[in-house]
């Protein structure tokens, strides 16, 4: 069965644009980022625990990025161009990998929004409306399968949500090159 990312609550922050004052007038927007609270069905313990609930694990680049929304829910879809399958298949060299919120937002217990020309290691799996209804969009695994190059190229650092003890802080490159990751 897949695990979907559960939303729990949106705060009343990121609602005040929508709701009302007592004395009947309009609550205004608050200055600044807006706060988007979200809580994950699970934390990860270990990358083949992460990997069996992956359909891949793929190494990719943020080509552009585009704002939506998904059941007037605020999400980000990423193109990320894939350089290289560490596990499992995908359908194209690009994904269309989709976030909860936005860059302009503070996000809880969400992982960052993927930014665009830098490099990942993602698991990743479809996003379905429904069993069996694939959208063509991909999410992150549990929201923690996000691992992002450093500025010397010569690791990857956890960028997921959340602050899992069991997962790697750091993957080093030549790991990841050689395909010993996830052995």
């Amino acid at each position: 069965m897949l695990k979907k990312l559960a939303l729990i609550a949106v705060t009343a922050a990121f609602l005040a644009g929508c709701g009302s004052t007592p004395d009947g007038g309009t609550a205004a927007q608050p200055e600044g980022k807006t706060d988007l609270s979200a809580s994950r069905v699970k934390d990860y313990a270990s990358l083949v625990e992460l990997r069996a609930e992956s359909t891949a694990v793929v190494r990719g680049t943020v080509e552009s990025s585009t704002k939506d929304k998904l059941n007037n829910l605020p999400v980000t879809i990423s193109k990320v161009r894939v350089q290289k399958v560490l596990w499992g298949k995908v359908p194209s060299d690009v994904l269309a990998v989709q976030q909860v919120g936005d860059e302009t937002m503070k996000l809880h217990d969400t992982g960052a929004i993927l930014g665009k020309d830098r490099e990942y290691v993602l698991f990743v799996k479809p996003f379905q409306l429904a069993p069996g209804k694939d959208t063509g969009r991909w999410l992150i695994t549990g929201d923690q399968g996000t691992f992002a190059r450093s500025s010397d190229g010569a690791t990857f650092e956890f960028a997921g949500a959340g602050n899992p003890p069991e997962l790697p802080r750091t993957l080093r490159t030549t790991v990841v090159e050689s395909g010993a990751l996830l052995n």
